[in-house]
């Protein structure tokens, strides 16, 4: 199983509970997705497909939350993996999934994170 780990500023966190500017919107979905392209790029993420994508979401606090809520983030974070060549499309061929989790709170007090594991699919005959 890899593994890639974003961690996320509150200043460009999406949410799909957030009433946001198209404009402000689409600037933190590329901060989002230019951060995951460059994490990709760095780690020499090259992903078998099919694979199943789990997003933990790491909240700021320990209370209540919706990790599903989280969908627009972490789509931003698999079109920047498509960007780095991760893998071919993020396209239901190679992604299934996302399916969403709630993960440990984020260690740093004004960032949320995005745990995603990819786990292969391929059939071994």
């Amino acid at each position: 199983m890899t593994e890639l780990i974003v961690d996320i500023h509150k200043a460009y966190w999406i949410s799909d509970n957030d009433r946001l500017y198209w404009a402000a919107l689409a600037k933190r979905k590329k901060h989002i997705r230019q951060l995951t392209h460059y994490l990709a790029k760095q780690q020499k993420l090259i992903l078998p497909t099919p694979v199943l994508v789990v997003a933990e979401i790491g909240f700021r606090t320990g209370g209540r939350a919706d990790p599903g809520n989280a969908s627009l983030a972490v789509k931003a974070a698999l079109d920047g993996l498509t960007d780095a060549g991760a893998w071919p499309d993020d396209d239901s061929r190679h992604v299934i999934g996302p399916d969403y989790r709630r993960g440990p709170k984020a260690p740093v007090k004004d960032r949320y994170r995005i745990h995603l594991k990819f786990i292969d699919q391929r059939v071994p005959f």
